[in-house]
């Protein structure tokens, strides 16, 4: 009896210790996104790694922002499977970072989104290395349950585009 006890004890502290890794894991290897500065230079990398440029468009007192940051495009990011299938950016809306358009243009980043009618924030726009936009821009933050499927989808339109482009 006392054995079973221990046994029964131990399987639940395995348990408890895997489930606290499973969510402690993320945290730790996520990595803030990079703010946009230079999107020129970075349709230059798109260009040579044949891959889109994503720019999550935000304000760093948007609550809705931060759990799109935290929950979905940071783990995305440090993830191995999409690591390297898009430039990830951040435009921070009421940053005062400059930033140079896809064209190498002097811009500030409202200005920048107000060319594609970003109204609402967060708004992900996927961006092939011209700075054509190659998927519906994600509005909002829609259902969690369902947001990082609506990233990884848009990122694939992207790489078909910038794979595949038409002849």
């Amino acid at each position: 009896m006392f054995s079973k006890q221990i046994f029964d004890d131990a399987r639940w502290a395995i348990r408890l210790l895997i489930l606290a890794c499973a969510f402690a894991a993320p945290a730790v290897l996520a990595e803030p996104l990079p703010l946009a500065s230079d999107l020129a230079e970075a349709a230059r990398m798109a260009r040579e790694q044949r891959v889109p440029v994503l720019i999550a468009f935000t304000l760093t007192t948007c609550p809705y922002c931060a759990t799109a940051r935290r929950d979905h495009l940071e783990p995305m990011r440090a993830s191995a499977k999409w690591r390297d299938k898009a430039i990830m950016l951040e435009l921070q809306l009421d940053g005062a970072q400059p930033l140079r358009d896809f064209a190498g243009n002097a811009t500030t980043a409202r200005d920048f989104a107000r060319r594609f009618a970003v109204r609402s924030v967060p708004t992900v726009i996927v961006f092939d290395d011209s700075g054509a936009p190659t998927a519906t821009p994600l509005v909002g933050l829609s259902s969690g349950d369902f947001y990082s499927l609506y990233l990884e989808q848009a990122v694939e339109s992207g790489l078909i585009k910038m794979r595949y482009p038409p002849r």
